[in-house]
């Protein structure tokens, strides 16, 4: 196989599948950048994955870490999340026996983690990924980022209808 179609979350396991039941492999990953699918690409992949051959396929037992490059919801600015996901999951073999697709062996033997491992990503992907706890966001007014700079901006009239909300600011 070339190096051009090496992709790192596709293994050849199909010398595993030939193995005695309780034969295991340890599988590392490292790569500065990985596309995991099409909507997702991490930086600083790493993990590492044990496959134990049983007698329903490969169960496998791993960790992997990844960064994903997001955007502040308060201040827009990028910054990288960090990924954690553990895999426990039993690989079926042959396929036609597996619950998921995505937990199932092919008969060519490679083992693509990729729809797996998309899935675990993403469920660790904040809902409101901050670039910090104390992040001040941008300013309503000017929009500066106020994490960098600090606004001066003369007191807004404020509609006497609504001054009342003013109090519910000074009780906080």
């Amino acid at each position: 196989m070339s190096q051009k179609n090496h992709h790192p979350l596709r293994l050849n396991v199909g010398f595993l599948l030939h193995q005695s039941v309780g034969y295991s492999r340890e599988f590392e990953f490292s790569a500065h950048r990985v596309q995991v699918a099409e909507d997702l690409d991490v930086i600083r992949f790493q993990g590492a994955l044990r496959l134990t051959r049983t007698a329903q396929g490969l169960y496998g037992q791993g960790h992997f870490e990844a960064q994903l490059p997001l955007e502040c919801v308060r201040c827009l600015e990028p910054f990288p999340v960090a990924l954690h996901v553990k895999v426990d999951d039993l690989f079926v073999y042959p396929a036609l026996g597996a619950p998921d697709p995505l937990l199932a062996i092919p008969e060519t033997g490679i083992l693509d983690l990729n729809g797996l491992l998309r899935e675990y990503l993403l469920l660790d992907v904040p809902i409101q990924p901050l670039c910090r706890p104390d992040c001040l966001g941008l300013c309503p007014l000017c929009g500066a980022n106020r994490n960098r700079e600090t606004c001066h901006h003369p007191d807004i009239e404020i509609d006497p209808r609504l001054e009342v909300l003013r109090t519910l600011l000074s009780e906080s």
